[in-house]
């Protein structure tokens, strides 16, 4: 199974750092957003459909601090890391390790306004997991229709789309492709077969 990844810009992520009464930090966030078009990811746009977590495994998930596996923040086993599906979102709230390099490196960035965004990795289900659609004006939208699992989400301080992903979402487009050529040469097929029965 092939894993994507997908950063949100801070309007849509709304990554934050927040200490409560008793002095532990909280990094709440929306690690994936519905209905909103993505920006230009290569060739195409990207739509996550509202449904798309239904069914989806996230028992595994961790969150890392910009995709670092050597700086886990939490793990939804543990509960040191936990997730909200709602309408609009799927928001998080990490409590990441109580230490001084966690709040130099993380917090302190958050806070500033230096992290600007987060992100998440996931796999789209083999079957019906997403549909091509070209606009009148040329975009090229996915509309991700089924998640199958997602591994990890958190603060990214680099919002730039990862081109590796681009190529994985490369091969369903080609296959979309592939299969609307297929779709019209039988249609062009029928019609000729059709045309030559109105002549006979």
């Amino acid at each position: 199974m092939v894993q994507e990844k997908r950063v949100l810009p801070q309007n849509h992520s709304e990554v934050r750092a927040v200490q409560s009464t008793d002095g532990i930090w909280h990094i709440p966030g929306k690690g994936i957003v519905f209905n909103q078009r993505s920006r230009k990811l290569g060739f195409f746009y990207e739509i996550i459909d509202p449904k798309a977590l239904d069914g989806a495994n996230m028992s595994d998930a961790i969150s890392c601090f910009n995709h670092d596996m050597n700086h886990i923040l939490g793990n939804v086993r543990n509960k040191t890391t936990s997730f909200t599906v709602t309408a609009e979102a799927m928001e998080y709230d990490t409590l990441p390790p109580d230490n001084q390099t966690t709040k130099d490196i993380v917090i302190a960035p958050i806070l500033r306004g230096d992290v600007t965004g987060s992100s998440f990795m996931f796999s789209v289900a083999e079957r019906g997991g997403d549909e091509w659609v070209e606009e009148p004006n040329g975009d090229i939208i996915r509309y991700v229709r089924k998640i199958d699992v997602v591994y990890e989400w958190g603060p990214v301080s680099m919002p730039a789309y990862l081109t590796t992903s681009t190529d994985v979402a490369k091969r369903s487009f080609d296959y979309f492709i592939n299969e609307n050529k297929k779709q019209e040469l039988q249609l062009r097929s029928t019609f000729a077969k059709m045309q030559l029965e109105l002549y006979r």
